[in-house]
């Protein structure tokens, strides 16, 4: 059965200017593990597609409410963003886009779920304060990604310089 398409219903975004190059972004949203280092207890990753351009995200919101997304990597565009689709069930689909724009040695970020269609459950959630909810999340994971990317190049920094065990004899 074809679900319409949604009418009337906004994106739901949230933008930043960070102290991070477009390019060290790109860098680490492109490389979808990294994703699980930035959703904290609401946005979990719970298994990767093999190709690694998919995953499994559990969304763990307000009053237990959970929503399991199945989501896919449509679009690598480097330094400018990284896009794909998310599904929630049969009837909910998204597009989820991450747009980055250079700022000299700066970027601005913005997060972007754009509703293609809504099953029942999804759009009463939404209605009932999910888009507020979804719109701080996401405001939350990009003001802790300048911090979540210097952990992870740290961690590749040294996971690179660490000698190892032969080394160390």
């Amino acid at each position: 059965m074809a679900w319409p398409a949604v009418r009337a219903v906004a994106p739901v975004t949230s933008g930043l200017l960070m102290e991070v190059p477009a390019e060290t972004v790109y860098g680490f949203l492109s490389d979808l593990p990294n994703h699980q280092k930035m959703g904290g207890r609401r946005f979990r990753l719970d298994t990767f597609a093999a190709d690694q351009l998919g995953a499994r995200i559990v969304i763990c919101g307000p009053l237990s409410i959970r929503r399991t997304v199945e989501t896919t990597i449509t679009h690598l565009h480097p330094s400018h963003g990284v896009g794909g689709t998310a599904a929630v069930g049969r009837r909910t689909l998204a597009h989820v886009h991450w747009s980055i724009q250079a700022a000299g040695e700066w970027s601005h970020v913005a997060l972007t779920v754009t509703l293609l269609r809504i099953g029942v459950l999804d759009r009463v959630l939404l209605a009932a304060g999910g888009r507020r909810w979804l719109a701080r999340s996401f405001h939350r994971i990009l003001t802790l990604l300048p911090t979540t990317i210097g952990a992870a190049t740290l961690d590749a920094t040294v996971a690179v310089s660490a000698p190892s065990p032969d080394q160390e004899r």
